[in-house]
């Protein structure tokens, strides 16, 4: 039974991402009609898979690990949108906003996808060193982006005229990106520049490193 549900709900969830698709589509009025119906019904399917995993999470006497889990707090949010108009008054605006939650539903997949669960775990493995790897790349970034207002700011006011505008060139320079809306012109700019892309070669090898490792052992266990 767990496994037939997992398929259906797997399938609606696919059905679901292509009805939120489809919306901003040109369509007739009888595929929105359709559509709207098919949202209700994957809203009122949804909320009876969350009602069914409480039910069984409660048989095993641990309801709360399933309520306050990663994937229980997903379940509530994917139908959210449908009863919260039910409980309190909401204008069509914020109705709106909420209909946005169904994207969590992309979310969910990951419950059903093996794939998607190996690598959920091979993350957690190494969360540590990517979140050192992620706390220095954040003081990198402010760093460089301080210190290129300074060398830019009296050269290109108009471009460098904030350290909000160093640090975001300082987030496409690290991470490699380099859209070329904003760049150096001194020389102590394209020094500072040519130093944050040497090292931002390093901080993004270095966690895409680890999860790759991480992932290689995870699989060479799961063959044992």
């Amino acid at each position: 039974m767990s496994k037939i549900i997992d398929r259906l709900v797997y399938a609606l969830i696919i059905a679901s991402i292509v009805g939120i698709v489809a919306e901003t589509h040109d369509i007739s009025e009888g595929a929105k009609q359709f559509l709207n119906w098919f949202e209700t019904f994957t809203y009122i399917a949804f909320s009876i898979e969350y009602a069914y995993r409480i039910f069984e999470a409660r048989k095993n006497g641990g309801w709360k690990s399933y309520v306050f889990s990663f994937f229980g707090i997903i379940d509530l949010l994917a139908v959210l949108p449908f009863f919260l108009p039910f409980i309190v008054s909401i204008d069509a605006r914020a109705i709106r906003v909420l209909r946005l939650l169904r994207l969590v539903n992309v979310i969910k997949i990951g419950r059903h996808n093996k794939a998607i669960n190996t690598l959920i775990k091979v993350i957690a493995s190494v969360r540590t060193e990517v979140a050192v790897t992620l706390f220095a790349s954040i003081v990198t970034v402010v760093f460089a982006g301080i210190l290129m207002y300074y060398a830019e700011h009296e050269a290109q006011p108009e471009v460098f005229n904030n350290m909000s505008q160093s640090i975001w060139w300082a987030v496409a320079t690290l991470t490699t990106i380099g859209y070329g809306d904003i760049y150096p012109i001194t020389a102590m700019g394209k020094i500072i520049a040519s130093s944050l892309a040497f090292v931002g070669i390093g901080l993004v090898a270095i966690p895409a490193g680890l999860i790759s490792a991480a992932y290689v052992e995870e699989i060479n266990n799961q063959k044992k």
